[in-house]
């Protein structure tokens, strides 16, 4: 009995609770006029470059049975073209009345990078090593991803996988076959073509191989052939090597044992290399070269420019077996005016060299050759080369010009084109007569491959001498 009196009382405290708190403020919600907001999204997603929209929500002001239509304004900016976070504050405005609200747009990527491999068949090695496979990535927003692509093999299948900034991730698997095509590669150590001495030394330097699927294959290289160095003649040896899958690959390398250039032979297939326009920086280097396989030249000196500062070159070169011809004490054209003033030339020329040797040469080359045109500028249309070619005979000297031109004197620069403007002319003749200048560095450069093709095909070298067959232009003026 007295507990349902308490729960009496209860009730009666609860309905008084409600009229008094509840009631009050269910009718202040219906009918207080205020801002009402619906379908506002306190958190917006787009996607990146996708157009921005206003999403203010439905807002308005007043009583749930009569809203007044209010005015919006927005601060803030978003950049789709931007991955980030974005805040937008909405103003709305009743009279004199103003209410905000704050929006997050977040801008982000969805969507995965694209993934193209453009090899039409997959392999790998046996062993499970992959090739570089040909594969390119691409994603709307980082751009290139190539870089970033993971290349794993699982089970006979490649996955290519990459994944964006975003974290969005682009897979697949492709087949592909274990298998090996591919030869070792093998190179030589040091040079392919190998000139050596009679008698001399060969030194083996051997060569190199490796696999892409094996690895340094070195140490399984055959070298077959032998060099006899006590026997001239040409000698080939054969660097091979086979990978674990059978694929061969072979290099050769030639060797040539030369006899030394003997320049007393009596008979035979003669080269003379002339040098004109010298001495100069690179003649001592030239010398060297020429000594290494006593080679004899023919230098035809001038006391020009900077000539003028290499007499002792011209002395070693005269002391060490050389020939030392006479081109021009000034190398000016102007000596072509007349006769005397060529041989005014000629002579201080002259007077030089013996100063010098002390022996009077009678070997010359006229500047430009016997069959230059140029003299035609100087000489009134006395046609003076011919009246010289006559009269230096008649003085007791010899001239020579030259049938293989080197082209260093203006056609190229190039060394080893300059070799081949020379050896490419060697035939079955009896005398050849090299046209090249010692004051060209890639001239002299060339000079060691001309020496050591002519030592290996039976050429001797020899100096001009009083006796030398004589080699002779056509004169055209």
């Amino acid at each position: 009995m007295r507990s349902m009196e308490v729960q009496k009382k209860i009730l009666l405290v609860l309905g008084l609770l409600f009229v008094v708190f509840i009631v009050p403020l269910v009718c202040f919600s219906l009918f207080y006029p205020k801002f009402r907001v619906q379908n506002f999204e306190d958190t917006v997603t787009l996607n990146y470059k996708n157009p921005y929209q206003m999403a203010s929500g439905n807002v308005c002001y007043g009583t749930v049975f009569h809203c007044q239509e209010v005015s919006v304004s927005q601060e803030g900016s978003v950049d789709t073209d931007r991955l980030g976070e974005y805040k937008i504050t909405y103003q709305y405005t009743y009279q004199d009345k103003v209410y905000t609200k704050e929006q997050t747009v977040m801008v982000v990527d969805k969507e995965p990078p694209t993934l193209v491999v453009n090899d039409e068949k997959l392999i790998y090695c046996p062993n499970g090593k992959m090739p570089t496979y040909s594969y390119t990535a691409t994603d709307n927003y980082d751009g290139d991803l190539t870089d970033k692509v993971t290349v794993q093999l699982e089970k006979g299948q490649v996955l290519f996988s990459v994944e964006d900034s975003s974290g969005n991730r682009t897979f697949f698997r492709r087949d592909a076959m274990a298998i090996d095509e591919s030869k070792p590669d093998i190179s030589l150590n040091g040079d392919s073509v190998v000139y050596i001495p009679l008698n001399g030394t060969y030194e083996e330097l051997g060569a190199s191989a490796s696999d892409f699927c094996d690895g340094d294959l070195t140490s399984q290289i055959k070298i077959t052939g032998e060099v006899d160095v006590t026997q001239a003649g040409e000698y080939q040896l054969t660097y091979s090597v086979v990978d674990s899958s059978g694929n061969e690959n072979s290099v050769a390398r030639t060797v040539y044992v030369y006899r030394n250039n003997d320049y007393t032979a009596p008979s035979g297939k003669s080269i003379y290399l002339t040098f004109d326009d010298g001495p100069g920086p690179y003649t001592e280097k030239l010398l060297d070269i020429l000594k290494k396989y006593n080679v004899k030249a023919t230098f035809f000196v001038t006391n020009q420019g900077l000539t003028k500062n290499y007499d002792s070159i011209i002395l070693r070169a005269y002391q060490e077996g050389h020939t030392i011809g006479l081109h021009s004490d000034s190398h000016s054209y102007s000596i072509y005016t007349n006769t005397k003033t060529y041989f005014d030339d000629l002579y201080a020329i002259q007077a030089k060299v013996k100063r010098i040797t002390g022996s009077t040469s009678t070997i010359i080359r006229f500047p430009g050759g016997s069959s230059n045109t140029i003299s035609k500028s100087y000489d009134g249309g006395s046609r003076i080369m011919s009246q010289l070619a006559l009269a230096v005979e008649a003085k007791g000297f010899r001239y020579f010009d030259w049938n293989i031109s080197s082209g260093d004197a203006g056609e190229t620069t190039d060394t080893n084109q300059i070799v081949k403007n020379v050896v490419s002319k060697l035939g079955n003749g009896s005398t050849y007569m090299v046209l090249q200048h010692d004051i060209k560095s890639y001239s002299v450069d060339a000079v060691e491959s001309i020496i050591q093709y002519g030592l290996v095909n039976g050429y001797v070298f020899r100096p001009i001498t009083m006796d030398t067959p004589t080699v002779h232009h056509h004169i055209n003026n």
